[in-house]
């Protein structure tokens, strides 16, 4: 299996790939797709969003035959060095907050994200899906963190 960044040829595959998951958000040119494949086989994505000055986390899908393997976590370490460049947040199902909080997210009520999250995170809701919201501080906020404990 071969984890790369996803280049403009592999967006019809990714859109493909989407949809057969059941994932209806429609994938934009600008986000970052970090993807992995078996056997020339695309068995899953990531997206990272930029949106309004902050990275959003979307779309992490894997192949359903291929889940419980591994994958999703080599694709969120891959996912790791952009990460790091600014604030992040996610809106995962619930029970993957561990997950997610692995890579240095964690929860945060709905008042403390930016107001097209918040948004967002009320429309899933209101579908029933049961998501939550995750936030990972910027790196300088790490910095300022470490210089407050001491």
């Amino acid at each position: 299996m071969k984890i790369t960044h996803a280049t403009p040829s592999d967006h019809a595959a990714i859109a493909a790939f989407y949809a057969e998951a059941g994932y209806g958000a429609a994938l934009d040119p600008a986000d970052m797709v970090i993807i992995a494949e078996e056997n020339g086989q695309l068995i899953g994505a990531v997206r990272l969003c930029a949106e309004h000055g902050v990275t959003v986390l979307r779309g992490m899908q894997i192949r359903r035959d291929h889940q419980r393997q591994g994958i999703g976590t080599r694709l969120l370490a891959a996912c790791l060095p952009h990460l790091n460049q600014r604030e992040a947040y996610c809106l995962p199902y619930a029970h993957l907050a561990s997950f997610y909080g692995t890579a240095g997210f964690a929860m945060v009520d709905s008042a403390a994200l930016p107001d097209f999250l918040a948004a967002r995170l009320a429309s899933y809701l209101a579908k029933g899906q049961e998501v939550i919201a995750m936030r990972r501080p910027s790196p300088a906020t790490f910095c300022l963190d470490a210089r407050l404990a001491t």
